[in-house]
């Protein structure tokens, strides 16, 4: 039965399974990948929280958990202040950009900034997906099976660049921002686990026997 289906499928049905199935396989990897980085930046990131706080826990101004907590909370939203004031700064530019435009032009707020005759589309490549002869039908599901025609290639327009600067200030400025928001969440992580670690009791490597032979024990 299986000889028999493989029998039926074109050369052309093959290659698309075989595409589609290391299309899934990069997705799956590229995920792993992406989480793994996020990991490791924010244990990066936490180490911050340290350094904050160090001076009060060594010195003893902290005695629990709670202040630790509520000192950490403090220092941590004033560095995530310092921090976020400038990608703030440039979304507020990328959207003032945009407001200029549509202001400009009798207050249109239906302008699409990423269209490709006066938009930042107009920088970047565009495909024509819409053309019927780039897809073929697989067990009856429609998939893509030819790489589609270039509709737009990239030239720069004077009248876009009210779209130019609202695109990669608004991205800079927003990436940014979710960086230093991720490294607020890791300081504040951090805090946690430090709060739990710092002022731990614990017997678990304990050993009695091993400890010296206590004076008063010895003279009776």
């Amino acid at each position: 039965m299986k000889t028999l289906f493989l029998l039926s499928l074109t050369e052309n049905d093959k290659r698309l399974i075989i595409g589609i199935t290391i299309a899934i396989i990069l997705v799956f990897v590229i995920i792993g990948l992406i989480g793994s980085l996020v990991v490791k930046t924010m244990k990066f990131q936490g180490r911050k929280c340290d350094t904050l706080i160090s001076d009060v826990v060594i010195n003893r101004i902290v005695t629990n958990p709670r202040q630790l907590r509520k000192y950490a909370r403090k220092k941590n939203l004033r560095y995530f202040i310092k921090q976020a004031w400038l990608p703030l700064i440039f979304i507020l530019i990328g959207f003032s950009a945009l407001a200029i435009h549509n202001y400009r032009n009798g207050g249109d707020w239906t302008y699409n900034p990423f269209n490709t005759v006066d938009g930042f589309g107009t920088l970047v490549y565009t495909w024509d997906f819409s053309d019927p002869e780039i897809y073929s039908n697989i067990f009856g599901v429609t998939v893509l099976s030819d790489w589609p025609k270039v509709s737009n290639e990239p030239h720069f327009v004077m009248e876009a660049i009210y779209s130019y600067v609202f695109v990669v200030f608004s991205f800079i400025g927003l990436l940014w921002y979710l960086i230093v928001s991720q490294g607020y969440l890791a300081r504040t992580l951090r805090a946690i686990e430090l709060s739990k670690k710092v002022f731990e009791k614990s017997l678990e490597n304990f050993n009695q026997n091993t400890l010296p032979p206590n004076p008063d024990s010895l003279q009776q």
